[in-house]
């Protein structure tokens, strides 16, 4: 047997305990969740009504596409600072082409198309240039929040045409097509982490990229499908995100990139690599939602919230070096 031939087993190695310790960072997320949740529903009625707990769903869902590929950016040791402003670029841009009259379909799919531009040349320029994918994507961010900019300068004043409004609304038995599709996401990406070849060697990537390249992993491949995957979930949110709000907006999804990487290091990511869990991540993202939520119900300042989640940025960072060191 060549080397080429047992590099995936060999890849697997590292991916067991990553798995493991992906596990067991959920438990406590889910029982600080929980104990959020039960806490809000004792000393706030509103918190426990169907309109509140759908209206938290619906705006997790829209937000679980992003960091759902996020977190394997993160599992190969990068970081893409530039979803935020993809996300608004794909909404903007999606109802601007619909103002100068081109199809729904059309529209949409030159906006994923430009989406998908901006993460594979991230991609490839992390990958050929070896250039720090988090400088990177802080330029590729500047670059694409121009553009957002410029497009809603002209728009301003502008509503997007009805058939765009309605897509947000989309349901399927009473529950919105966007929860629907976050609950099967998150499903395949149970499946993905458990049974794939491929995620046990991008956890081995982002343990230790020499020995991955040695074996015959094509890292480079797959670092530009994780950021091509990035910004084209980034895209589709930003476009469910644009008809839901029904305008241009140059504030769309400013900060959406901190609120990822805090959601994911909840899950169980690192900001070092070669560990994650994207299930995971969705669950930090309803425990930042819950947050915020109750701060809303205690009517706390807005720009409060904006500390105590900065805050929690903070802390999740914290320890997620803390980790890495001992790991070390």
């Amino acid at each position: 047997m060549s080397q080429q031939d047992t590099a995936p087993l060999t890849a697997a190695a590292p991916a067991a305990p990553a798995r493991r310790r992906a596990r067991l960072g959920t438990i406590p997320l889910l029982v600080i969740t929980i104990a959020l949740c039960a806490f809000l529903a004792v000393t706030r009625e509103n918190f426990l009504t169907a309109s509140n707990l759908y209206s938290l769903a619906f705006a997790v869902s829209i937000e679980a596409f992003v960091v759902l590929a996020f977190t394997y950016v993160m599992v190969l040791r990068e970081i893409d600072l530039s979803v935020g402003a993809v996300y608004a670029l794909s909404g903007v841009l999606s109802g601007y082409l619909l103002l100068q009259g081109l199809s729904l379909p059309l529209a949409i799919a030159l906006a994923l198309g430009a989406a998908v531009m901006v993460g594979f040349l991230n991609g490839v320029l992390v990958v050929r240039f070896h250039i720090n994918s988090l400088m990177l994507t802080i330029g590729t961010m500047l670059i694409v929040r121009g553009i957002v900019g410029v497009m809603t300068t002209t728009l301003r004043g502008n509503i997007f045409p009805r058939e765009f409004r309605s897509l947000a609304r989309q349901a399927f038995l009473g529950v919105n097509i966007t929860i629907i599709a976050m609950v099967v996401l998150v499903i395949a990406t149970l499946l993905f982490q458990w049974r794939s070849v491929l995620f046990r060697q991008m956890c081995y990537i982002g343990e230790n990229l020499q020995s991955a390249t040695i074996y015959g992993i094509r890292t480079g491949r797959i670092k530009v499908l994780a950021f091509v995957a990035s910004s084209l979930m980034a895209g589709i949110a930003g476009i469910y995100t644009a008809s839901r709000i029904t305008h241009a907006d140059s504030n769309m999804g400013v900060g959406l990139e901190f609120s990822m990487i805090t959601a994911a290091v909840l899950g169980g990511a690192s900001l070092y690599g070669g560990r994650g869990n994207a299930a995971a991540s969705v669950l930090g993202l309803v425990l930042l939602a819950v947050i915020i939520n109750g701060m809303a119900m205690y009517d706390i300042e807005p720009v409060f919230q904006q500390f105590v989640v900065g805050a929690l940025l903070i802390a999740t960072v914290a320890i997620d070096t803390l980790l890495n060191r001992r790991r070390v």
